[in-house]
Order: structure tokens, then C-alpha cells, then sequence
């Protein structure tokens, strides 16, 4: 016994340290990705004060190392919109409604957010800040609407940018240097913005709002733009504003998702019942190995 009592010590020990490296290098990052959240209108007549209701069967926002979704209206309390044919704007206090959630960031860059003028955009600058919600695609001046988003998770560096709009027009209100606005969907913004990130981050993520509503296949102008952003180092592409379900593509080594369609979106009486969360894993120590997975959701 005493011959054997060494020999399984240290087969024991080697079995631990097995464990332990098993553990250390099987980490993954979760990130959870929706479309367009609309918390007004027929929803806000729907849920009221409910606060927990919209989210209360979607456990996944928590579970998630990072929940990301689009919010497509201002938290406002302003009365004066912009003359559009559709306008919209959120209680304030419904920010419990994401912070309860778990919704860890939103994307700005979006053609309702400036539905209230700079008065109902600055409000949500304020009252997201105030909640501890990172956002991107907007803010107070164009250097802050491009500004990325960045998380370190389990030692990874994951960067966000989020873009709207070609030009300025009647759904598109661009920052300037010194005016509040959403980030133009410029190829040399983007550029720009991914070659500062690259050397720095592990993971980028670029998001648009972008394409024709209700068309389920994305055009061939957005189809040539999501390969420049890929070629110049984003890994991830996330689209949305169809209302619609758009498909994916493999490109290089990135992905390309063109439209993940409406998700709790109270803006009109369009009511599509097929929609999805995206689900991305990251592995910490084989980065390149990296996978999604779409997770269907039925709208009611």
C-alpha cells in the first residue's frame, strides 16, 4: 500500500489539475442580441404598470454575459416631435422594464430616437446613464454617437458600434460636432472606427438599422456594405428596421445577420408573429471558434 499510496496522490492531483485547466479553457462569453423594442403605444396600453411583464418569460437576458437590443423610441417626457407621419416616445420610468430585464446595452442609431427633437434624445442619454445602461449609436455630439461601447468579460475585450442613415432626411437626424444626433451609416466612419479598435478588442460587433420594411431579403447595396465592414475586421454584423426575419450569411471569417426583426415593438398594428434572439458564443482561450445560434420567439 504504502508503494501505491504516491502513485494515486498524484494521479488524483493530475485529475484535479485536468479539472481545473478543463474549466479555465472551456469559458465562453454569451451575448444575446434582439431587434427592434418599442415600449409605447399598444404595448404601454397593454402592460401599464406591469413592468415585468414584457420580459418575465425570457430568462435568457439574464443568463446572458451581455444582452444587447435596438430602442427604437426616446425615454421622453417632451411634447414637441418632429413633423413625421410616425412619431413615438417611451414612459421614463418604463426603464425599469430593460434594467429588470437584464439589457445591458442599446443601440441608439435608429429613425425614431430623435422623434422628440434633441430634447427627448438628451433625456435618454440622462436617463439611460442614470440606470447604468450602456448605448451606442447616438449622443450629444458626433464623436460620442461613434463612440464604441466596450465590455471586458472573462478577460475579453468586446466592442459595439451602432449606425443609421446615409444622409440626413426626415427619419435621420445626423450629430455634428456640436449637435446631439445619431452615426451616419458612412463606410469611412466605420472604417475609421473598427481600425482604432483593432489591436485593442478581441471582438467587434458593428449594428445597423438598415433596409426596406417588410422585405424578407436584405438589398445587394447592403449585401456589398456588410462585406466592407467585415473586410475591414468587424466579426459580427446585426441588422434590423425590416419589421421582418432577413437571413444570414458566412463571410470570410465574420457573420453577417441582416435583419432580426421586430421583437416587443408596440409602433404600428403590423403584427408579425415570427421573430428570434441571436445567441452568440464566444470561447475565451479559441476566440476564432466562436458560434451563433438563432432562438425563434412567437409574438402575441
Amino acid at each position: 500500500m504504502k508503494f501505491y499510496l504516491p502513485l494515486i496522490s498524484k494521479l488524483k492531483w493530475g485529475l484535479t489539475v485536468l479539472i481545473f485547466f478543463d474549466i479555465l479553457f472551456s469559458q465562453n462569453v454569451n451575448l444575446l442580441f434582439t431587434g427592434d423594442v418599442m415600449l409605447a403605444h399598444h404595448v404601454e396600453r397593454f402592460i401599464q404598470d406591469r413592468i415585468k411583464y414584457p420580459f418575465a418569460r425570457l430568462k435568457q437576458f439574464k443568463e446572458a454575459d451581455l444582452s444587447i437590443i435596438n430602442l427604437e423610441a426616446p425615454f421622453t417626457t417632451a411634447t414637441r416631435s418632429r413633423e413625421k407621419p410616425y412619431v413615438f416616445k417611451v414612459r421614463p420610468d418604463y426603464v425599469k422594464i430593460l434594467k429588470l430585464a437584464g439589457v445591458d446595452l442599446v443601440n441608439l442609431a435608429n429613425n425614431h430616437i430623435y422623434d422628440y427633437g434633441a430634447e427627448g434624445l438628451l433625456q435618454t442619454l440622462k436617463i439611460l446613464e442614470e440606470n447604468q445602461i450602456a448605448y451606442i449609436g447616438a449622443g450629444r455630439n458626433l464623436m460620442e454617437a461613434r463612440k464604441p461601447a466596450v465590455f471586458e468579460i472573462k478577460g475579453l475585450k468586446l466592442a459595439f458600434l451602432g449606425y443609421y442613415g446615409l444622409s440626413a432626411h426626415e427619419e435621420s437626424h445626423p450629430a455634428t460636432r456640436k449637435e446631439p444626433g445619431t452615426a451616419l451609416r458612412h463606410l469611412n466612419f466605420i472604417k475609421e472606427d473598427i481600425q482604432k479598435l483593432k489591436g485593442k478588442v478581441d471582438f467587434i460587433t458593428a449594428i445597423f438599422h438598415w433596409g426596406q420594411e417588410k422585405k424578407h431579403f436584405p438589398e445587394k447595396d447592403q449585401i456589398g456594405f456588410a462585406h466592407k465592414v467585415i473586410e475591414y475586421g468587424a466579426n459580427l454584423v446585426v441588422g434590423h428596421h425590416p419589421h421582418v426575419l432577413q437571413g444570414i450569411e458566412k463571410y470570410r471569417s465574420g457573420i453577417i445577420v441582416y435583419s432580426l426583426g421586430d421583437f416587443i415593438f408596440g409602433g404600428n398594428g403590423r403584427i408579425y408573429k415570427e421573430s428570434a434572439m441571436l445567441h452568440v458564443t464566444i470561447p475565451t482561450q479559441y476566440i476564432e471558434n466562436w458560434s451563433i445560434e438563432m432562438i425563434p420567439i412567437g409574438i402575441k
